[in-house]
């Protein structure tokens, strides 16, 4: 995957916009993206003098392969400055990991592109449908994903985001008068009540409660001390895997609740 790769972020730091908006092809990769990013990645020694002698090949050797992927990630983003031209770099990107069998590809949430890990594309899809429709909830169901599966996971950002995502999608619905609610003030009410169900003929139409606890619960970083430690990638993302269904249940108004006692099994 390295030469195409190679010739990828050639193709990207060659497109400038010109005073009018517009995009020009210079002879030469443009320097100031590579700055750009060593200031945000705050590297001590630039790699512009490997980047001037050899090209962006030089670029590539002298980075090693998480590094450039690094920062293929940050032209990813970059792309969005690029117009019409966006989607033109994005497409040819994920057509070149797809191609390679990477375990990488392009990726959008609440507007943002980046490099994330390959999900099962259904998977995706549901969390894309979720973040588009349930407003400032799918906005932290985004950062919790993007922190999740992005080049630098950060599974505390993602599980906290998942929870806040929750937070946002019921809190007004399960405790309207609790300005202060959280989830598991949350899971105190819905349990209580004891009626709070999707509409399902079954025992088990309660399970967005049990759920909703579930995650709460196994967030062992709510508080410091006591032996804390991050969650691990696998707790994040089960954290993130229950929030989808959550947010877009209490956004939808799938799970509230129910005039009739749920019923046993």
């Amino acid at each position: 995957m390295k030469r195409p790769l190679v010739m990828w972020v050639e193709s990207v730091m060659v497109l400038q916009r010109d005073r009018y908006g517009g995009i020009e092809f210079q002879r030469w990769p443009d320097v100031n993206l590579l700055q750009e990013y060593e200031t945000a990645t705050r590297r001590p020694e630039s790699w512009l003098p490997k980047l001037n002698e050899y090209g962006v090949d030089g670029l590539c050797d002298a980075m090693g392969p998480e590094d450039f992927l690094d920062f293929v990630d940050f032209l990813v983003f970059h792309t969005q400055r690029l117009g019409s031209h966006a989607d033109v770099c994005r497409t040819e990107l994920e057509a070149l990991l797809e191609n390679a069998g990477s375990a990488w590809k392009v990726g959008e949430r609440d507007g943002h592109a980046a490099l994330e890990k390959r999900v099962p594309e259904g998977v995706a899809d549901a969390v894309d449908d979720t973040v588009s429709s349930a407003g400032e909830a799918g906005s932290l169901l985004a950062e919790a994903w993007r922190s999740l599966y992005g080049r630098s996971p950060d599974t505390e950002d993602a599980y906290e985001k998942a929870i806040k995502a929750v937070e946002e999608a019921g809190a007004s619905i399960v405790s309207p008068d609790n300005k202060r609610a959280s989830l598991g003030t949350m899971v105190r009410d819905m349990k209580a009540q004891k009626d709070w169900a999707l509409d399902l003929p079954t025992g088990d139409a309660d399970v967005p409660v049990k759920m909703a606890a579930a995650l709460w619960v196994g967030q062992e970083g709510r508080h410091g001390g006591n032996g804390y430690r991050k969650p691990t990638q696998a707790e994040a993302e089960a954290a993130v895997m229950l929030a989808v269904p959550l947010v877009q249940w209490f956004t939808s108004g799938a799970i509230q609740r129910r005039s009739q006692s749920i019923p046993s099994v």
